[in-house]
């Protein structure tokens, strides 16, 4: 990951001898990355300073570190700035304390260069003293080039005194050479030009030597609006756009590849532009030109090579438009094309027009019906015709349920209809698909009809309810100082009238009479009357018959027993006379039909017996009872 940098690298180029060119770089000593704030040392043969890897460094020292301090964080001296290396990759540089005396501090040979070429080589260096501080030596750099074979000196140049700024600053100092016949190695000597301590201090980075060759940057000429897209069959130009030349006798070779990693010569390819007549999906590559004197173009040393440019090539791409078959009238008409593009121009009936990749038309009339057509562009700029023809038909269909709610009384049903003539298809909210519903449920009810093309739909509220019911029983007894709770209250009723006017729902009865209620609802009405009869010298006994005939007749078919008072906690229980139980219950108005499992039991007579609670207080009472047959 590069560290961020606190300051500005004010980026100063010196190059007095540099020829205009695009280098290609054969050489670079960057003096690498690493994990730790300090880096390896050099050789013996690259410099003669002595190495400090991590402390201060005194006259004639150097460290390979990524900042001009030591690793604990402060600096060497308060004179110099704490930098980092030029790339910003968080790599190292050459931190250099100069030696009092003049002389070399690094040397390196560079080897497998191309002899007649021209070759640029350039350094960053900054120096580390800050502007003002007393010091009073600035660097002072000369680089020199000789042949490796024989020692002759290639090119030299001299920085002069590298000047001081307001922060941490690089410059890049270089100057062309062009290489003899028969020459492939030269040496790179840095001297010291100083003489003295105090300053003389600084730091070094990024050494290259680069091929200095031809400027040329490709372009496309007959690709889609300035882009790097053509469409097939169209012819395509790859212009060389040499601009600068360096070479004598140049020769052209274009390449391409289809990872821009593997290069192959196009054969026949050896001009300035590439042209290809008629392109073909298959020419979507990669494509670079190089340029080199005869000898060398295959050398990749000692030659230009192009800044890489990739076509691609495509195919049209059908129109496709999807729509439905028929809209009806006031529909939402809406046309799409299945595949996509850049461009899309649709023109139709009655001067129609869009720009847009969906057509929507909302409501649609009967004028927008007839031929829509399509032109597309797609990738690479390709252009595709296509048309439809869209149908609009008229709505013919309607349909109508109730507008208000209808009710429904005691359990009816009602049956609801969608019967124009021209429907061909029912949907219910019930999920029937049939022109009738009959429903008996509250709720709401909707209907959509269509035919091929339109639809209509309606909906419905059904409420349900039912006739109140009231039944108070037999006329009853009771005693004197009792009462009797006659209770109407039915929770569908929505009024309640008793025979003197009364309108609640509950009465309590201590006087002996004629009783009635009337209850009432949107359904209907209901009422039932009951004589109660205060009786003065009531006892606590129920009335249980002596005999009873279950013949079916409807008279005295059932033995049970009769209260003429209010009682709780009824129990009532039969026994033969061999002791078996033959009938129980603890609902009074429930007797014995005198069969036991299903069997009627013979003549003879049962045992009887009571027992209840009136008032609270408990009774018991036992008797017999005599069935005959």
């Amino acid at each position: 990951m590069k560290k961020i940098i606190a300051f500005i690298f004010l980026i100063v180029s010196y190059y007095p001898a540099f020829t205009q060119c695009s280098p290609t770089v054969i050489f670079k000593d960057d003096f690498g990355t690493g994990s730790n704030g300090f880096g390896p040392a050099l050789s013996n043969t690259v410099t003669g300073y002595a190495y400090d890897a991590t402390g201060t460094l005194a006259d004639g020292e150097y460290s390979i570190r990524k900042t001009a301090s030591p690793l604990d964080g402060s600096q060497i001296y308060p004179t110099w700035y704490t930098g980092f290396d030029h790339s910003g990759n968080d790599g190292y540089m050459m931190v250099i304390n100069a030696s009092f005396n003049s002389g070399k501090f690094y040397e390196t040979r560079i080897d497998n260069l191309c002899s007649g070429s021209s070759i640029k080589f350039s350094a960053w260096i900054a120096n580390l003293l800050k502007l003002g501080v007393s010091d009073p030596l600035d660097p002072d750099v000369k680089f020199e080039i000789k042949s490796a074979a024989s020692g002759t000196v290639l090119g030299s140049y001299t920085t002069g005194k590298i000047n001081r700024y307001t922060s941490f600053t690089w410059g890049q100092y270089g100057f062309n050479i062009l290489l003899p016949p028969g020459e492939s190695s030269v040496i790179l000597t840095m001297y010291n030009n100083q003489v003295g301590g105090s300053g003389n201090d600084l730091v070094l980075d990024d050494i290259e030597f680069s091929v200095c060759g031809a400027e040329t940057n490709p372009f496309l000429t007959g690709a889609y609006q300035n882009t790097n897209t053509v469409c097939s069959n169209l012819p395509i130009i790859i212009n060389g756009n040499i601009t600068k030349q360096v070479y004598n006798n140049p020769i052209l070779q274009w390449q391409s590849s289809n990872d821009s990693l593997s290069w192959v010569n196009i054969a026949g390819a050896v001009q300035e532009d590439y042209i290809i007549s008629n392109a073909t999906v298959t020419n979507s590559k990669y494509y670079r030109l190089l340029i080199a004197e005869p000898s060398n173009i295959n050398s990749p040393n000692c030659r230009t090579v192009s800044p890489v440019i990739k076509l691609n090539v495509f195919d049209p791409r059908p129109v496709s438009i999807q729509h439905k078959t028929i809209f009806c009238v006031d529909d939402s008409l809406i046309l799409t094309n299945q595949t996509p593009a850049l461009d899309y121009q649709w023109v139709g009936p009655n001067g129609f027009s869009s720009t847009d990749d969906t057509v929507i038309i909302q409501p649609v009339s009967i004028n927008d019906q007839g031929i829509y057509s399509l032109t597309t562009v797609t990738d690479g700029g390709c252009i595709t015709n296509g048309s439809t023809t869209v149908s609009v038909i008229p709505n013919k269909l309607s349909v109508s349920l109730p507008d208000t709610v209808t009710l429904l009384c005691d359990n009816a049903d009602i049956t609801f209809t969608a019967d124009n003539p021209f429907i061909t298809n029912w949907q219910w909210s019930t999920g029937e698909q049939t022109e009738s519903i009959t429903v008996i449920k509250d709720g709401a009810y909707w209907v959509k009809v269509s035919d091929i093309a339109c639809t209509a739909s309606d909906t419905t509220v059904v409420r349900t309810n039912s006739t109140p019911e009231i039944s108070f029983g037999k006329d009853t007894l009771i005693c004197i100082g009792e009462s009797l709770l006659l209770n109407a209250i039915d929770p569908v009723s929505d009024s309640y009238l008793w025979q003197d006017n009364s309108t609640d729902s509950i009465r309590l009865v201590t006087n002996s009479g004629y009783y009635k209620v009337t209850l009432a609802n949107e359904c209907g009405q209901a009422s039932d009357d009951i004589i109660i009869t205060v009786d003065e010298n009531c006892t606590n006994q129920l009335f249980v018959p002596t005999a009873f005939t279950p013949n079916n007749d409807s008279k005295n078919d059932i033995l049970k027993a009769r209260a003429f008072f209010p009682i709780t906690d009824f129990s009532f229980t039969i026994y033969n006379r061999w002791g078996q139980l033959v009938f129980n219950s603890v609902n009074l108005e429930q007797g014995w039909d005198g069969k036991l499992n299903g069997t009627d039991m013979p003549t003879e007579t049962y045992v009887w017996y009571l027992s209840y609670k009136r008032k609270e207080k408990p009774f018991k009472q036992k008797g017999t009872a005599t069935l005959i047959r």
